[in-house]
């Protein structure tokens, strides 16, 4: 046999024998759990981040029904009531592993098991809040991706709501006080101050907005800035309804909430980020240690912005802004 055989022979034994592998891991049926904050259980599979997760598994080869099963669960807004009941239940049914959508959620899953395998989808400045040791190698059995960059993105926020509505002297922050006395909360401060306007906070309790929003009828802002908590969803529609009924322009920090009927958001691609973590998924079912895989940081981000709504509103975007727009919904 010469020598060009033989290593065809080699790379094509090698291909076979990778190939049985990967058909030995399909052949079992892995549990997925992916875990929501806050909405109704029952709309679960429908958002877009649910449906990035499960593609971005599908191109990596796992059919669902065949391969892998989703458990898909909601916390309904009651993070710290619902976390304990949901890892016993995914002990008891064998979930291999837990994507949780935002850090508060895998924090308290955390405290219920060191066991079981979390990926966080989206979280904030992890570090800071206390769930992983260091981004390169966070320990214990949490890993995942943050769309914390940096507090200059609030400002940037800011920076986009006065080009679009120059005439904003009032902006009203809705938000967590833990946000508003962050590195954040501070940027958007001063970069408000730098703009000629001021910011205030409207605070939210963790799954109520009852107050809020009786106190942005007393405050009546020029314009409104939403946080990216994830409890704000659910409450979208309402959120959407104060903002054409006042004509008060609004940034959001994703743009789902643009596609739902907001005005303009500035951030991180969720969808793209969700699709990412996938990866990490795969990486732990088969054999990965979760407290070795370093938390990645967000690769994209973008300015969607809706013209309809712009028009119902009463307010005409500049070209330079529609310019750096990465999408502009007619």
């Amino acid at each position: 046999m010469n020598r060009r055989h033989f290593i065809g022979l080699l790379s094509s034994t090698t291909a076979v024998l990778a190939s049985r592998s990967y058909a030995q891991l399909a052949n079992k049926v892995y549990r997925v759990a992916f875990v929501g904050s806050n909405g109704p259980q029952a709309q679960i599979r429908e958002l877009s981040i649910t449906k990035a997760l499960m593609e971005g598994m599908r191109d990596l080869g796992y059919v669902e029904g065949e391969s892998i099963e989703y458990v898909l669960r909601s916390a309904e807004g009651k993070v710290t009531e619902r976390a304990g009941p949901m890892i016993a239940e995914f002990n008891a049914i064998g979930v291999d592993v837990v994507v949780a959508a935002a850090a508060p959620l895998a924090k308290e899953f955390m405290r219920h098991t060191t066991k079981v395998p979390i990926v966080i989808a989206a979280g904030g400045d992890l570090v800071a809040q206390g769930i992983v040791a260091n981004l390169a190698r966070p320990g214990g059995n949490v890993t995942g991706f943050s769309n914390y960059v940096s507090p200059e993105i609030e400002a940037k926020r800011v920076q986009l709501l006065k080009e679009v509505a120059p005439a904003t002297r009032r902006i009203a922050y809705l938000g967590m006080k833990q946000i508003w006395d962050s590195g954040n909360g501070k940027a958007l401060q001063s970069a408000a101050l730098e703009v000629g306007s001021i910011i205030i906070l409207v605070e939210h309790s963790l799954d109520g907005h009852a107050e809020a929003f009786q106190r942005l009828e007393n405050e009546n802002p020029d314009a409104l800035m939403m946080s990216d908590w994830t409890s704000h969803w659910v409450k979208r529609q309402a959120i959407f309804d104060f903002a054409l009924q006042h004509r008060t322009p609004v940034i959001y920090p994703w743009r789902e909430y643009v596609d739902a009927g907001g005005l303009m958001s500035y951030g991180v691609n969720l969808v793209d980020q969700y699709r990412r973590s996938a990866d990490y998924v795969d990486k732990i079912l088969r054999g990965a240690n979760p407290g070795e895989l370093p938390i990645q940081l967000p690769t994209k981000f973008e300015l969607v912005i809706s013209l309809k709504i712009a028009k119902k509103i009463g307010l005409e975007i500049p070209a330079h802004i529609l310019a750096q727009a990465a999408e502009v919904i007619e």
